[in-house]
């Protein structure tokens, strides 16, 4: 692991990986005093009105139970938990500092729409959040992104992950001597992101990730929202991707969270609803 590691920084510290923007920041700061104040929270989130339209767009999609549409920030913020209001918030500014070409806006699409299928099927879930399922279904592949502008071949590499999430994932190791869950870790890091989420990004092209992951449910449960999410999002995008190794992962990640049947068939709506807009 430590070599993996190691590989990791080693491409990393060759291109640029940006600060969160200081709306972000500034919003940490005021989470993180006893008695955060919900004005100036709305107020850093309409600072920026690119930011703000994309916020509100998470906010009145996948990511609130309201049937009325919030309107603006004060509204969100009052209406879900601080909590809540971060991830979406930090979920809107790293679809902003990520995506420069064709490449990078695919992988990223495709993280946004597994947050989406993660975000529904997490109603099923006890521990876990609408909010924390989208980011981590949106983070997962971060790290790709930073393979795709080190190595032209790495697009390959991630689209036959699409449907051979494991031996696909193997032969990213064989050929870069470390892996995108690596390298996302290490920029969620860099970014101040739950460790809960990232740590649960570490695991989700592993087989025996409800053993190596036993130790924290929250971990656990998270991984197998994203596996199940990334099935999701394959089998609305055609059925060639739809391998028998894909089947056996989704079923791994499905029987550990004991869903019922109408859990995929509600993300796989969301997924084709509000997916299309990615």
């Amino acid at each position: 692991m430590q070599d993996k590691i190691k590989e990791a920084n080693a491409i990393l510290a060759k291109m640029n990986v940006p600060n969160l923007p200081d709306e972000v920041i500034k919003l940490q700061d005021e989470l993180q005093k006893k008695f955060p104040n919900t004005v100036t929270i709305a107020n850093l989130i309409s600072r920026n009105s690119e930011l703000l339209a994309d916020f509100m767009t998470l906010v009145n999609t996948n990511l609130t139970t309201e049937k009325q549409q919030i309107k603006d920030a004060k509204a969100a913020v009052n209406v879900m938990g601080l909590d809540e209001i971060y991830n979406i918030f930090l979920s809107a500014s790293i679809m902003q500092l990520l995506g420069a070409s064709p490449a990078e806006r695919a992988i990223l699409s495709h993280g946004a729409k597994s947050g989406i299928a993660a975000a529904e099927l997490s109603y099923w879930v006890f521990d876990v959040s609408r909010s924390e399922a989208y980011m981590a279904g949106l983070m997962q592949n971060v790290g790709a992104i930073y393979l795709s502008r080190f190595d032209d071949e790495y697009k390959a590499i991630f689209e036959s992950q699409m449907s051979n999430p494991i031996t696909g994932f193997l032969k990213e190791f064989e050929l870069f001597q470390t892996e995108h869950t690596i390298l996302g870790a290490i920029v969620c890091k860099k970014w101040n992101i739950d460790p809960i989420i990232y740590k649960a990004l570490m695991f989700h092209h592993d087989v025996d990730f409800a053993v190596k992951t036993a130790s924290n449910q929250k971990i656990k449960h998270i991984t197998a929202l994203i596996i199940l999410s990334n099935y999701v999002v394959s089998s609305t995008l055609s059925e060639q991707y739809i391998t028998q190794e894909i089947k056996n992962y989704r079923d791994l990640a499905k029987n550990l969270l004991e869903l019922p049947d109408n859990a995929m068939k509600a993300a796989t709506a969301s997924v084709l609803k509000w997916g299309s807009k990615l």
